[in-house]
């Protein structure tokens, strides 16, 4: 691999030898040697390998929000190299009121203790900057070998987000849209970004992500290059914005299908009408099915969100896949009572 501009790589190199018992499909030579690079940018070679442990997996191993954030400049990003070839990747960010690590190794150089040296890599520059008890680290997939790793750190399980998702579109019986009197729905504008993040605040302040959210947050999305308004449904009443649903595709989703996710859907929490969060999600699958061409939708959630699991379930959701977080030992107490959606 070319290291991407702006790059460094570490003076070290290390050789690890192979497990005889690897369940590696590919031969691995004796040894494994790598070097360790903290890459600018995700570049297509890192791609690569995430699409690799993906398929593996049936689930990706880095979420979007902190891809999103790997170039920001409070961001750290390991990367182990073998020759041209890049069989592990991590990133720790600050998300919200918390830090997040992830980290995935190639599927064929696994079982040879890459994951814990990346791991160790990682937390040596978290402790380097002192946020090791303010970064939690995640698991996507609740993969055995994460949990190992943790309890062996002493980390120990404290959320657990559920991946729900619906049966093919053909198979799924919405029902019909029922707007509370005096609300009505429509498509982004650019003068709704105010309060989107008012609403986005208010409805998740308990949330270590998705709460404490600035208007930069909010643009970052809206002023993106393929940002399309219809994508975000805005729901009003007097003229007044009070709620959201923002929605996302996913062209090249693990299952193989056009995948809609209800990515964030939130309604301001001073507004009493009933039923605004319902049709706000009835409208969202319906344009995700019939304007985008859908064949199957997903979202994520807290698992102690009974509320929020009660609606989905009438909607044809079902739990799929858990991806858990763990705390870090010594963690400053930021535990939350869960309310509302992701």
């Amino acid at each position: 691999m070319s290291l991407p501009n702006g790059g460094e790589s570490a003076a070290r190199r290390y050789t690890v030898a192979a497990k005889p018992e690897t369940r590696s499909p590919r031969k691995v030579a004796a040894a494994v040697s790598w070097d360790i690079h903290s890459p600018a940018r995700v570049d297509g070679s890192i791609r690569s390998l995430l699409a690799e442990a993906q398929r593996a997996d049936g689930v990706p191993p880095l979420s979007d929000g902190v891809l999103d954030a790997a170039d920001a400049a409070d961001t750290t990003t390991v990367a182990l190299v073998d020759g041209s070839t890049v069989v592990g990747f991590g990133i720790a960010t600050g998300l919200g009121s918390r830090g997040a690590v992830e980290f995935t190794i190639h599927p064929d150089f696994r079982g040879q203790g890459l994951g814990k040296k990346l791991w160790t890599e990682l937390l040596e520059r978290l402790r380097a900057e002192g946020s090791q008890h303010t970064t939690w680290p995640w698991s996507h997939g609740n993969h055995p070998a994460a949990a190992a790793l943790a309890a062996e750190y002493g980390y120990t399980p404290q959320r657990t987000l559920l991946q729900l998702q619906t049966p093919r579109v053909e198979k799924l019986e919405l029902p019909p849209l029922d707007l509370p009197a005096g609300v009505s729905l429509r498509t982004f504008e650019t003068a709704d970004e105010e309060r989107w993040l008012e609403i986005n605040n208010a409805a998740f302040s308990w949330h270590p992500e998705q709460g404490n959210q600035t208007i930069e947050d909010i643009r970052g999305r809206t002023r993106s290059a393929d940002f399309d308004p219809r994508d975000v449904i805005i729901a009003e009443q007097d003229g007044r914005v009070i709620g959201f649903h923002d929605t996302k595709m996913h062209p090249e989703h693990v299952s193989g299908m056009l995948v809609g996710e209800v990515y964030v859907i939130a309604v301001d929490p001073s507004v009493h009408a009933k039923g605004i969060g319902n049709a706000l999600m009835v409208a969202g699958m319906r344009d995700m099915i019939d304007r985008r061409g859908a064949q199957m939708l997903e979202l994520y959630v807290e698992d102690d969100n009974d509320k929020a699991l009660g609606l989905y379930d009438r909607l044809g959701f079902a739990h799929r896949i858990e991806h858990i977080s763990y705390a870090p030992p010594q963690a400053e107490d930021t535990a939350e009572t869960t309310q509302g959606e992701r």
